[in-house]
C-alpha cells in the first residue's frame, strides 16, 4: 500500500536490492505476492478459524494470494500467542502440503505496553510450544527456526546483538537498537523476536543459525 509520489513498494525493493545482498518483505498477504524481493514472509496465525479471529477474516484471501503467486521464495511466519499456539501441528502440515510455500518460521507475541498481555504465553505454555516446535521439526515438518535458538527462547538466555538493528518509523525518525525502543517497554525476559535471536546466533557463528539463514535466503 506504500506510495511516495509515483513510487510504490516494488520500486523501493528494487532500490534496496542495489544496496543489500538480500532483501525480504513481510506482509499480511492480503495483496498479491508479486514484490521483487528475494524472500517474502506471509503472516499466517493458525488455522482458518483462529487466523480469521486474529486477523479480520483474511485467511481465504491470503491462501488465494499464496496459491496464485509466482514468487519462488514464499514462507509463512506465525506469531505464537495464547490463542493460536495449539494450532502449530495443523499449520505446519498446511505449509508442507502447499507447493507454493517453502517453509515456516515463528516468533512469540510480545506485549509492548503494560496491561497488553492477554495474548502472551505463560512460561509453561511457551515451553510447551517450543517442545512442540522441536517435535514437529524433528518429524520432518518445515519449521525453519534453528533448534538451538528455539530452545534459547524458553527463558531468553541468548546473546542479543541489537546493534545490528536500524528501524525507520512511520514518522521518518530512525531508531537504532532494540525494535521495541520507542514502541513500548523493553523487557528482555519476555522477548519473542526469534529473527533477532537467529541473526545474533549467526553473528556468533552458531551452525544452526547459519544453516537457517542459508535455507531462508540462499537455498535454491
Amino acid at each position: 500500500m506504500w506510495k511516495d509520489g509515483s513510487y510504490r513498494l516494488h520500486d523501493l525493493v528494487l532500490h534496496a536490492r542495489k544496496k543489500f545482498l538480500r532483501v525480504a518483505v513481510t506482509t499480511n498477504g492480503t495483496l498479491p505476492l508479486d514484490v521483487p524481493s528475494h524472500t517474502i514472509w506471509v503472516s499466517l496465525d493458525g488455522s482458518k478459524e483462529t487466523h480469521d479471529h486474529l486477523r479480520s477474516d483474511s485467511f481465504d484471501r491470503v491462501c488465494f494470494n499464496i496459491k496464485t503467486s509466482r514468487h519462488p521464495r514464499v514462507f509463512i511466519h506465525c506469531t505464537l500467542n495464547r490463542r493460536n499456539w495449539r494450532d502449530l501441528d495443523s499449520l505446519a502440515k498446511f505449509v508442507k502440503a502447499n507447493p507454493g510455500l517453502r517453509g515456516m518460521t515463528v516468533q512469540f507475541f510480545y506485549p509492548y505496553h503494560q496491561g497488553e498481555d492477554d495474548l502472551s504465553l505463560s512460561p509453561d505454555e511457551r515451553r510447551a510450544a517450543v517442545e512442540k516446535l522441536l517435535q514437529l521439526k524433528k518429524s520432518g515438518l518445515p519449521i525453519l527456526n534453528s533448534a538451538g535458538r528455539l530452545k534459547a527462547m524458553i527463558d531468553n538466555h541468548w546473546s542479543c546483538h541489537d546493534d545490528i538493528l536500524i528501524n525507520v518509523n512511520p514518522d521518518g525518525t530512525v531508531t537504532r537498537g532494540c525494535y521495541v525502543k520507542s514502541r513500548g517497554t523493553i523487557n528482555c525476559r519476555t522477548c519473542g523476536f526469534t529473527p533477532v535471536a537467529e541473526a545474533s546466533g549467526a553473528l556468533d557463528f552458531l551452525p544452526g543459525s547459519l544453516y537457517a539463514g542459508w535455507r531462508l535466503f540462499l537455498k535454491s
